[in-house]
């Protein structure tokens, strides 16, 4: 058995960008499955799948992993699994219906939306942004260097924890918005795929954003 235990855990070390995409999107899956409502509703397995798998593969061209798992792919890892966790408290009190509800129902407002998130979920927000959290302090003890480049860095982890709730809000109005367009209702399914969808395409963004300001660095400096 410790062969084969090696031998797999090499196998995740070297493709760690497809083994983050399996857990977040077998997560999205576990709940979206726990709140179908028909046969109709599959469709947003699959888009969900879309929305996840080419938002890991954006990352993993943006951020190769080089030695393990990348900061992004940590964050995207913990950061969903802290999220469902706070999710799984919130529905105690509103329930799943009435929160893909309310979300339908103020969608089509970013700011509003995102606000009511916040009050009607902070459970599922806090889940998150300590999820973030716990990524960073399993990269400064997991890689030494990591110290001292901007991925272990608290500001740049809060800010990473800002993209991702503002990909939720997002992807839950993109979501909505296909619902809307095939001539569906917004339901539990297109809520839960929006948001983890969302999360992951709002970490390419901040991704995206930090990769030109370190192209703008060299730039400032020479032109010194």
């Amino acid at each position: 058995m410790a062969p084969l235990a090696t031998a797999f855990a090499d196998t995740v070390r070297r493709h760690t960008t497809a083994a983050s995409a399996l857990v977040v999107l077998a997560a999205a899956w576990w709940w979206q499955l726990a709140a179908l409502d028909g046969s109709g509703e599959l469709v947003w397995l699959a888009v969900t799948a879309f929305s996840v798998l080419t938002g890991f593969a954006a990352l993993g061209w943006l951020r190769p992993a080089r030695v393990g798992i990348t900061a992004p792919q940590a964050m995207m890892l913990l950061g969903t699994l802290g999220m469902l966790g706070g999710l799984a408290i919130d529905t105690h009190r509103l329930g799943l219906v009435t929160i893909a509800w309310m979300c339908q129902a103020q969608a089509p407002d970013f700011f509003t939306l995102l606000r009511l998130h916040l009050e009607w979920m902070p459970a599922m927000h806090l889940g998150m942004v300590v999820g973030g959290l716990g990524a960073l302090i399993w990269l400064r003890r997991t890689r030494p260097g990591c110290r001292r480049q901007f991925c272990a860095r608290f500001v740049q982890n809060l800010a990473c924890s800002t993209w991702m709730m503002v990909g939720m809000v997002a992807g839950v109005m993109l979501y909505y918005r296909i619902a809307a367009w095939v001539g569906t209702s917004g339901g539990v399914p297109e809520m839960l795929g929006g948001m983890i969808g969302g999360m992951v395409w709002g970490m390419v963004v901040s991704v995206m954003l930090y990769r030109a300001f370190l192209g703008l660095v060299p730039l400032r400096t020479s032109q010194k």
